[in-house]
């Protein structure tokens, strides 16, 4: 009789310890989307919550660095709250470089973070070079001359007046393109641009595809970046990228 008493004490203790005992807080948990839209300084990813936790999710996004568990000490955006799949861009990074990108979110418990994933950010002349390709293959009525110096030329209006040469002053209408057919600079209804051609007023693929018209012709310029603004970028306009031009040649003012 003692004994049954002893086991009874026993499981009754063990249920009231298993009664009170509070589950341990717990972060959200997260999973890492694939990385997408790799270009030189830009990428994509994102990730999924799938379960909150033991509070709701304050804060979430993704973290990238070029260690293999980044944290969001690192570098981080923050893209939502609660559940569900979210996506983020990584931009600002560093050409032709390893980084490792993983998802996370936070509660009032902690942070959980997704599995880390790696990629490599493109070598700019690749990635230009991809670009202008991809634009030429979708223009096919583009019927570009390569000039040596790596500037596609065409020639929409052949002019009947003098041709351009250096230390000549040129008269220009002019806009200019991203590849992405966006406009980020012209002077049509304004005055003409007024500038000596050879001189290095102008960025040197204008410069020279100027000497490929004739004036009252119009043309196309398209140019990487190394006949444009390079690395740096101008204003709007970022480092590496390659730019069109559509040029009318008003007026020849020769020497």
């Amino acid at each position: 009789m003692l004994k049954i008493a002893g086991l009874f004490v026993l499981i009754l203790s063990i249920f009231l310890f298993n009664s009170c005992k509070k589950d341990k807080p717990t972060p959200p948990s997260i999973t890492t989307s694939d990385v997408t839209a790799i270009s030189s300084t830009y990428a994509t990813s994102g990730g999924n919550v799938t379960n909150e936790g033991s509070s709701a999710v304050l804060s979430m996004g993704i973290c990238w660095s070029k260690l293999v568990e980044p944290t969001i000490t690192d570098n981080k955006t923050t893209d939502s709250i609660g559940l569900g799949a979210f996506t983020s861009n990584l931009t600002q990074l560093t050409p032709n470089t390893l980084y490792y990108v993983r998802a996370y979110a936070t509660n009032s418990f902690g942070t959980g973070y997704g599995e880390a994933l790696s990629f490599t950010t493109l070598d700019p002349a690749k990635a230009e070079d991809e670009i202008i390709q991809e634009f030429i293959n979708k223009n096919p009525t583009f019927s570009f001359q390569l000039k040596p110096s790596g500037l596609y030329y065409l020639d929409l209006i052949i002019g009947t007046g003098p041709v351009p040469v250096a230390h000549d002053t040129a008269y220009v209408q002019y806009t200019g393109y991203f590849l992405n057919g966006n406009v980020f600079d012209t002077n049509i209804g304004a005055p003409d641009l007024v500038f000596p051609v050879g001189e290095g007023y102008m960025i040197s693929g204008f410069d020279e595809g100027i000497t490929y018209m004739r004036e009252g012709g119009k043309a196309v310029f398209l140019m990487p970046s190394k006949l444009a603004y390079g690395s740096a970028g101008y204003y709007s306009i970022p480092g590496y990228t390659p730019l069109l031009f559509e040029v009318n040649l008003v007026k020849v003012k020769k020497r």
